[in-house]
């Protein structure tokens, strides 16, 4: 029914969707701020940096993975602080692989250690908010050798040697130890939006669309359940 459909565009095969939390602040964090069009280029991989995310629980540590291997990264480090992705109990560790679609998801994870921020050339830590260089105002498709860090406060951030670290921000309200699904695909969106995808091949298709079994129905005035938010944060 509707007269355009936007998409938010994955570049996996096997992972070809959000959870829908994630999707949802990917999308209202690209109205909000604009965008432009993927860029077509000729090894897209050679351009990804590395990626680290800071977790402190297990299921936004799942579905952060689930965006990273939606949006194309084959591997990531992760800084498990209590999320119990390596260590939790049986039923937490289920949770989490549930959350991160790991039956059909092939993302390495690596244990990230204290070390591994040294080894490379440049680091970009990525706050949530605060005054810093906006994240699409910063160049985040350097290559392997650059690292973009999320999930960390402005007090946890890392001494790193100087010249090689700068601090972007995604620019949202302040907010408590925020969702770590939500910045991070937010951030995993706009890295792959620098990236870019490989350019078409000439005589080959291009990418079909999105193919929908059903077209959204609006339901009857009387069926509509208005909810007040205060109502929720009560709940």
């Amino acid at each position: 029914m509707a007269e355009e459909t936007l998409v938010i565009p994955t570049q996996s095969r096997s992972v070809t969707t959000l959870n829908v939390a994630a999707a949802a602040a990917v999308a209202a964090w690209y109205l909000l701020r604009g965008s432009v069009p993927q860029a077509q280029v000729a090894r897209p991989d050679a351009r990804r940096p590395s990626v680290l995310l800071v977790g402190y629980d297990h299921v936004e540590v799942g579905s952060s993975l689930r965006s990273a291997a939606a949006f194309g990264f084959r591997d990531v480090l992760l800084d498990d602080r209590g999320a119990g992705w390596f260590e939790g109990s049986p039923a937490l560790r289920r949770e989490a692989r549930a959350a991160a679609r790991r039956h059909k998801n092939p993302l390495l994870v690596h244990r990230a250690r204290g070390a591994d921020v040294e080894r490379f050339d440049e680091v970009v830590f990525v706050l949530s908010s605060g005054s810093a260089t906006p994240v699409e105002q910063t160049r985040v498709a350097r290559g392997r050798n650059q690292l973009v860090v999320v999930g960390l406060e402005p007090n946890e951030l890392l001494e790193v040697a100087p010249g090689r670290v700068r601090v972007a921000t995604l620019g949202l309200e302040p907010f408590e130890r925020p969702p770590l699904r939500l910045t991070a695909s937010i951030l995993l969106a706009e890295i792959a939006r620098q990236v870019g995808r490989r350019r078409r091949v000439p005589g080959r298709p291009a990418p079909r669309p999105p193919q929908y079994e059903a077209a959204l129905r609006l339901a009857a005035t009387d069926d509509v359940l208005l909810i007040d938010p205060s109502s929720l944060q009560e709940y």
